[in-house]
């Protein structure tokens, strides 16, 4: 899931908008609110995806019954974080698409390596959702983007 939303998604936003489409505000704003209405049905979906694991793998050990709410509570607001960074990223990737290749293929060499320490993070032992608490879900490309539309998750 980290590759996929925070490498893979703001490659995939800057395929499917071109140069132009990202200059047209009005297109680039009802784009970003179908990325927000997208991060409001995933945000629904985490108890029934949660309701289907334990169905699959059983209630697991005490503690995580207990840590269920705040599991489920973690997942959605680390779901809406890291997808408002894959649109401030998809931005920093278009601005360096139109600087050319190489400084496209740069941003996208930094937004895999900040993906892959991601993984590293998410990996390591202990509580995930601690340690996600003080560094979050998604990734952020060090390169600032120009000009942002205000994207505000739910």
């Amino acid at each position: 899931m980290n590759a996929h939303i925070n490498f893979d998604l703001p490659q995939a936003i800057v395929a499917v908008i071109s140069d132009e489409e990202f200059r047209d505000v009005v297109l680039l704003a009802r784009r970003e609110a179908d990325h927000a209405a997208i991060d409001r049905v995933l945000a629904a979906r985490v108890a029934a995806e949660q309701a289907e694991l334990v169905a699959i793998s059983g209630p697991g050990s005490l503690l995580d019954r207990m840590l269920g709410p705040l599991s489920r509570l973690g997942t959605q607001r680390f779901l809406l974080e890291s997808r408002e960074k894959v649109w401030v990223n998809a931005v920093t990737l278009n601005r360096a698409r139109q600087q050319g290749p190489e400084s496209y293929a740069a941003v996208v060499t930094e937004l895999e390596e900040l993906s892959a320490a991601k993984v590293t993070t998410l990996t390591a032992p202990g509580q995930v959702l601690l340690r996600l608490a003080v560094t979050g879900f998604g990734v952020r490309l060090r390169a600032k983007p120009e000009v942002t539309i205000g994207y505000a998750p739910p």
